[in-house]
């Protein structure tokens, strides 16, 4: 239970918000890499409840904007790309990919030039790294990239997907952190996700034991299993929105980021990888069938609409929902726009997500006294965070379950 005024020190992310201006010291995965083109149409992107626009040019440089032009605030995702510059289509003007306002045609020739340098245009530092173009909204120089494993890794190893949830981000975060809900609320799917995750099954009530990390945390969430031994799943949590899923050596690896669009609207990145061959077919058929994900939606956002239970199954379908992450977002979203946790009653499974949230305020009240965050604080090493889950004798150590 939180009160109030925590709730929506955690939950209100736009404009000068406390969490807003903390998750702004952090690069953001704004769009995918693929979606942006050279030459090609600009796409609108809404982070914290406000609007860019991010662009590529011609020689394959990618510029993230203010989407207004700051002539008469027309959207510039309706410009023209084209010369390494997207041209404002009510008058004009053009800007390149470097933020510099070139050209404003409805100027005196002779004051064009001077003209533009006074132009104020807000243009946005951008990467592309692991499929996905990030940009830095933050005051200042931009502080370390977040150089996850498969942020060095060839496109053809891997795969994202992504989706639109209409709540606040806090929820779903959460939900990848609940090791517990698994085997309850995915009971229906555990033996098609993994042989690991069907291991589940047999204790519905995980242990958890949190370790404090320089980026978060690293959580094992132990089970009993019937011969004896313990099945452990070790979640981490990478401030401020990254968690990775526990896998099976055989199994893809699987990163999750949950980024705020506003209040009441977020979404949700997962990142497959392999870090040792190429994603093949077969893979990815794999890995929709199981996540309910349709192929005959776009990539980009494979939820539209409303979600739809099927409540004649409920007799052979725990949810009568079809896929994992559909379950997921149907529960996540049945909270509310923004969950009241003023009126919530958590138990001993939920240590985890008790944990996350106090990190989170501890990081707001250090930004708030000067300090800087625990995370921002020193260098991490981000490529060697990777999530796993393994069987152990009863009286052995869960931290020594291999990286696989």
């Amino acid at each position: 239970m939180l009160s109030k005024e925590k709730n929506d020190l955690l939950t209100k992310v736009t404009g000068d918000a406390p969490m807003a201006r903390y998750m702004k010291q952090f690069w953001v995965p704004a769009v995918r890499a693929a979606r942006v083109k050279a030459n090609g149409t600009p796409i609108r992107v809404q982070l914290f409840g406000e609007n860019y626009v991010v662009f590529r040019g011609a020689d394959g440089k990618v510029a993230v904007l203010d989407e207004k032009c700051p002539h008469r605030r027309a959207s510039l995702s309706l410009g023209r790309n084209e010369d390494n510059a997207l041209t404002c289509l009510y008058h004009g003007w053009k800007f390149d990919v470097n933020g510099n306002c070139i050209d404003a045609p409805t100027e005196p020739p002779e004051k064009v030039e001077s003209f533009c340098r006074k132009v104020p245009v807000k243009y946005y530092p951008s990467r592309e790294a692991g499929g996905i173009i990030w940009t830095w909204l933050g005051e200042g120089l931009p502080t370390q990239f977040p150089d996850f494993e498969f942020n060095r890794l060839p496109e053809e190893h891997l795969l994202i997907r992504i989706a639109e949830i209409n709540c606040n981000w806090l929820q779903v975060l959460e939900g990848t952190l609940d090791s517990a809900h698994v085997s309850m609320l995915h009971q229906s799917w555990v033996e098609k996700v993994g042989a690991t995750v069907s291991k589940t099954k047999h204790d519905l009530a995980p242990r958890y034991v949190v370790d404090s990390q320089p980026y978060g945390y690293r959580a094992g969430a132990l089970r009993n299993m019937p011969d004896g031994s313990k099945y452990v799943r070790i979640s981490e949590f990478v401030q401020p929105w990254y968690s990775f899923i526990p896998k099976a050596p055989e199994e893809n690896h699987v990163g999750s980021f949950v980024i705020p669009v506003d209040d009441n609207k977020c979404v949700q990145w997962f990142v497959f990888y392999n870090h040792e061959r190429p994603l093949t077919f077969e893979d990815v058929a794999v890995t929709e069938r199981q996540f309910g994900i349709d192929p005959n939606k776009s990539p980009d956002n494979f939820y539209e609409g409303n979600w739809e239970q099927d409540r004649s199954k409920l007799d052979d379908h725990f949810t009568g929902m079809y896929g994992v992450l559909v379950e997921d977002y149907v529960i996540a979203e049945s909270m509310g726009e923004i969950s009241d946790r003023t009126q919530e009653y958590l138990g001993s499974s939920d240590q985890f997500i008790t944990k996350v949230r106090f990190f989170l305020l501890r990081a707001l009240k250090d930004m708030e006294e000067g300090k800087m965050p625990l995370g921002l604080d020193q260098e991490i090493d981000y490529a060697s965070i990777r999530s796993t889950n393994g069987n152990l004798p009863a009286d052995a150590d869960w931290r020594t379950v291999p990286k696989y």
